[in-house]
Formats: C-alpha cells, structure tokens, sequence
C-alpha cells in the first residue's frame, strides 16, 4: 500500500489467507487491525450462499455501514476493491464485492504463467488437429450454424457464443448490454525489478493527480515467462474514463513519474513498452445484480462469458461451464457438473 507517502506491506506472502492481515501496517491501533482480519477470516470461511443471501446494495455504502474505522476502508479495504473491480466509484453490488474479498482472503489470486492466453490455448490443444479455426468473423448466428465472412454458412448442431458483451449483442441484439468500465494498462520495462517479489502495489491516493494510478504489479515476478531473462515487466493500471489530450500514451511521463513515487526507485531509463486502453474492459455490476443470466438462449444456441455470471476470468469461465452443460443436456448427452462455487470472482 502506498499512502500519503508512505509505502506499507499489508498481510505476508509465507502466511496467506488472513493470518496477521494487517500485522505489518499502520491501519491503526491493535484492536482495529483486528477487526479487520475477523471481519476478512469470516468472509474466507463464508459459502457462497450465505454471501449471496446478504442484503444487497453497492460496494462503497457496504463499506460506510459495517462499522469499520475510516483509516482501515481508506487507507485499505477501498483501494483493494477497486482495483479487484475496476470500479473507482464502487458502486458495484456489495454481494459482488463480498465474493472478490472472499477470494483475496482466502489466497486465491492468481496469473496463468505465459499470459492469460495460455488458458484458452491449453484447451485448444486437447481438441483434434483442424477443429479450430483463427481469423474467421461471424456475421450472424442461428441455432442451426453461423455465418462466416471467409467461409459462408457453417452448420452445426449447436451454436455458443463464448465473446464479449459488446460483441454478443451485435450478434444477438435482443440481449442485454451492460455499462463499462474503462482500463487503460502501461507496460515498461526495465533491468532490475522495483519490487523482487510479486506484491501488489496498491495507490491509496490514486484520485490525485492527471494520471491517477490504481495499482502496478512486476509481473515478471509473479512468473518469469512474462519477461525475457535479464528484464522485468511492470504493468500499472489506469482506472476510470480519462480526457488525455493525445490520447493514452500521452500520459505516459506522468504515469513513469507516478511509480517512480510509489517504488521509490528512480524510472528515469524504465522503457514504454505499450499501453492498452480498453473502453469495454470490465462489465459494470451494480445492484441488484443476476449472478446467474440464462446462457441458453433457446435449443441450439448458447451466450456465455463474463457478463453472464461475474466481470472476472472466473465468471467467464464458470458462464463457460453452464453453457456446455446446457449443451450437453440439449443434446441428450450425460453430464455431471462439478461440485465446485457456481459464483465467485
């Protein structure tokens, strides 16, 4: 956590989980410091029922109305949250924010090594040669086939559309297409890596400035694969719709000078890589919000992704899950859905 100038570590990588959350930092007295570690330690231990059952409202009023002292939701619990969500306003529902704490108290957070692309090419490669076709734009969808610019009518016996949501409602317009919000990600790197371990970087005050930074993370760190040996990846995040006059890149001194304050490590000879902005990053949920949209749209054809369950890769796949299921029934062939969370984040 970085705050007023202050850079502080908050939990300990050796002991995970919520055990000694707030040991290491100055989020106020000893008794404060732990109700928030019994107040995350719940939420670890919490099934997803239960969280799922509570009164819903947004992410920032849950924060304001459980009691917590302000240094603790300010100085901690709503930087986190906003950079799990994307939300910099939190008015993502409180259930939704329940999950993502949940998560990070139980040390689940995690990168596939070789980019989250590595996720969709590993199951590609448990399918027959041929089976996947790159560089093909549907143009319409049937329950019966699709139809290709490169090569016309495509039948099939089912049909899903594992996309963005933008994406989906073009195809199928009568689906619901939800608010955003906006990611814009710097990519630098560098020689010697400003943190040698892989912490989050968390910017408490990341509303100042004209290049308010979220958080940053060497990924390189996390798993040397995201970096040629000798080098270190920084990736730092940008939340929010921002009016950079000349675009992203523009605001890339600002954002280099930002992490010099908050690694404390000069970023002088640091090289820009690339930045992506994404307009349509994140899928808003706000209250009160349906964890489980229909993915079947009728016998035949299927929508998944990330705005039908929750706006994270777990969603997405979890909405995955539901649709082959639905597939599988459809088609009369037996299936045993695994006996995993049905929705987390």
């Amino acid at each position: 956590m970085h705050s007023a100038g202050r850079r502080y570590r908050v939990g300990s990588p050796q002991l995970g989980g919520t055990r000694q959350v707030a040991a290491r930092s100055p989020l106020g007295s000893p008794l404060e410091k732990a109700r928030l570690g019994a107040t995350l330690s719940r939420l670890a231990a919490a099934p997803v029922p239960k969280l799922l059952a509570r009164p819903e409202t947004t992410a920032a009023r849950a924060l304001a109305e459980r009691g917590l002292p302000n240094r603790v939701v300010d100085g901690f619990l709503r930087p986190l949250l906003t950079a799990l969500l994307s939300d910099p306003a939190l008015g993502t529902s409180s259930r939704v924010a329940d999950l993502v704490l949940r998560g990070y108290a139980r040390g689940r957070l995690a990168l596939p090594a070789a980019g989250t692309g590595a996720v969709p090419a590993q199951l590609a490669a448990t399918l027959p040669a041929g089976t996947v076709q790159l560089n093909t734009r549907v143009t319409s969808v049937g329950a019966d086939g699709v139809q290709t610019e490169e090569h016309g009518w495509l039948g099939a016996r089912a049909v899903v559309m594992a996309t963005d949501a933008r994406s989906a409602v073009e195809l199928l317009p009568g689906l619901r297409l939800p608010d955003f919000h906006p990611v814009t990600t710097f990519y630098h790197s560098c020689a010697d890596a400003p943190l040698a371990e892989p912490l989050l970087l968390l910017d408490a005050d990341h509303t100042v400035g004209p290049a308010p930074v979220s958080h940053a993370l060497v990924l390189s760190q996390v798993h040397p694969s995201y970096a040629p040996a000798g080098r270190s990846l920084v990736a730092t995040t940008v939340l929010g719709r921002r009016a950079w006059a000349g675009g992203p890149a523009a605001a890339e001194q600002l954002v280099r000078a930002r992490l010099a304050e908050l690694y404390q490590v000069p970023t002088r000879d640091w090289e820009f890589l690339s930045v992506r902005h994404l307009p349509d990053a994140v899928p808003a949920m706000p209250p009160p919000h349906n964890f489980h949209r229909p993915v079947r749209v009728l016998a035949g054809l299927y929508v998944c992704g990330d705005h039908r369950d929750t706006s994270s890769a777990h969603g997405a796949m979890v909405s995955g899950r539901r649709a082959a299921l639905a597939v599988l029934r459809d088609l009369g062939i037996a299936a045993t859905e695994p006996g995993q969370d049905r929705a987390a984040a």
